[in-house]
């Protein structure tokens, strides 16, 4: 595996045995699915879904916990499948729908057997029982029939990625090329998208096998690639960068400066504007709750006053502390209907008699 992603296995076991959930995570991290899977909901995310707003982090916990936004993700795609099901709102149908879909498809976009099959309502039970690369392996054939439909019934694909061409998007956009590698069958892929960034290692070897056909025998070539997720974050990037420039590898040294030249520049500045967005966030936070804070005390303070207005206690603050004989006026009540010039007096007023000449 070279310098970075050695001793996998005996990492994967240590981090299973201390956080079964980041264990499962790293599974998922080593299939070509995932990464192929978010490279086509960036790719196509303005024709499948502009409200979709799932990062690669949300996809990947709710293949591991079916969730909402793993039930939103495929209520999207099912909708660009006609035809649509009119159920399928409704919570948890969009496994069915699901189900069906892919009976039909799955020879064509995958390989050996379907991991469930509509099952009188029991394939949404079992659905949440699988295997999260089985829930990987559905959304990928997913994925590879949605694109299917968007090419050939609705040929939104071939205009949307022309018109991108033309207004100057570059056509690694469509069509991803390996960011580096030795000549000898190791790749390295950069993606960089709203989804996040990932660095992947890919490993491809040829393994000869041996067919009979009767008295005769023909040899045979076997493709077979291993794939590992190398980092997520500026910091996962930061250290295989600094790994690969002092390799004894030289396509490492070389991956590690492009690294450092193409990929560390961009994550610098989103890890700066998440940074700054929690700064704003905090702010925000704070000074609702001095205001909060400020009026609860306004608040207190007035109530203090009427309550003891009311126990018939004095005040003897400055705005409360005016002359009686003001107070003592705006308080008069005049009762109407009344042909004497009669006031009420407020129960916690002194006695004032007006004298007349």
């Amino acid at each position: 595996m070279g310098t970075v992603g050695g001793g996998s296995n005996e990492r994967l076991t240590t981090v299973a045995q201390e956080n079964p959930l980041q264990s499962e995570v790293l599974k998922l991290r080593r299939r070509w699915e995932l990464a192929s899977v978010l490279n086509f909901l960036d790719v196509f995310g303005p024709l499948i879904g502009k409200e979709l707003r799932l990062s690669a982090e949300d996809i990947e916990m709710g293949l591991i916990k079916p969730d909402a936004s793993l039930a939103q993700l495929h209520v999207v795609l099912l909708k660009g499948m006609p035809p649509v099901s009119k159920k399928l709102d409704e919570s948890d149908a969009w496994v069915t729908e699901l189900c069906k879909k892919l009976t039909a498809w799955w020879p064509w976009v995958a390989e050996g057997k379907i991991p469930i099959v509509p099952s009188k309502g029991e394939e949404i039970s079992k659905y949440k029982e699988l295997d999260p690369l089985d829930r990987l392996l559905l959304l990928k054939a997913l994925c590879e029939v949605r694109a299917d439909v968007l090419v050939f019934l609705q040929h939104d694909a071939v205009s949307y990625i022309k018109d991108a061409l033309k207004e100057g998007t570059q056509i690694s956009t469509f069509r991803k090329e390996a960011f580096g590698g030795d000549g000898k069958g190791t790749f390295y892929w950069y993606d960089a998208s709203a989804k996040g960034h990932r660095l992947y290692k890919e490993i491809i070897t040829l393994n000869s096998a041996t067919e009979v056909n009767g008295n005769e025998s023909s040899s045979l070539l076997a493709i077979s690639s291993q794939w590992e997720t190398l980092a997520s974050n500026l910091k996962e990037f930061s250290r295989v960068a600094e790994e690969f420039s002092s390799s004894n590898i030289a396509a490492e040294v070389v991956m590690g400066k492009k690294i450092q030249r193409d990929a560390i520049p961009s994550l610098e500045r989103l890890h700066m504007n998440k940074v700054r967005a929690l700064k704003r966030k905090q702010s925000k936070e704070a000074l609702k709750s001095r205001t909060i804070d400020t009026n609860r005390a306004v608040f207190e303070q007035v109530g203090v006053r009427r309550s003891k207005r009311l126990a018939g206690v004095r005040s003897h603050t400055v705005i409360e502390s005016r002359g009686l004989i003001t107070n003592h006026i705006l308080r008069q009540r005049p009762i109407r209907n009344s042909a004497l010039p009669t006031v009420m007096l407020d129960s916690d007023d002194e006695p004032y008699d007006m004298k007349t000449d």
